[in-house]
């Protein structure tokens, strides 16, 4: 129940991230203080939530680039020394994982049941 119920949350914030920048373009994200600070909180969100996800279902969806969520706390710590890999995270890493766990929810739904 606890795995469902964390990917639901890193898909769901995932699209709040894509939904909030889908408009923008790298300087205006930059040069947008409050866009910024949300994207960046949603972020940071996303992450901690992959890093909560056991390495045991990590593992049952290795298409998710694990290892650069798990980076990314670093280069939020200090967001002005890491504009490109940020806007990265953003605009590819972020749909593309969103679009990962909809197909493993398609192919895995017992991993997403939040119904015990």
């Amino acid at each position: 129940m606890l795995i469902g119920a964390l990917l639901g949350l890193m898909r769901q914030l995932g699209l709040d991230i894509v939904t909030l920048t889908e408009e923008i373009d790298e300087a205006e994200f930059f040069a947008s203080r409050l866009t910024r600070m949300q994207t960046l909180q949603l972020l940071t969100s996303m992450s901690k939530t992959a890093a909560a996800v056991p390495m045991e279902v990590q593992a049952r969806m290795p298409q998710i680039d694990w290892a650069a969520w798990a980076a990314l706390p670093d280069k939020l710590a200090h967001p002005t020394q890491h504009p490109f890999q940020i806007w990265v995270t953003i605009k590819e890493l972020t749909p593309m994982t969103v679009q990962q766990l909809n197909e493993y929810r398609r192919v895995q739904p017992k991993l997403f049941s939040v119904v015990p």
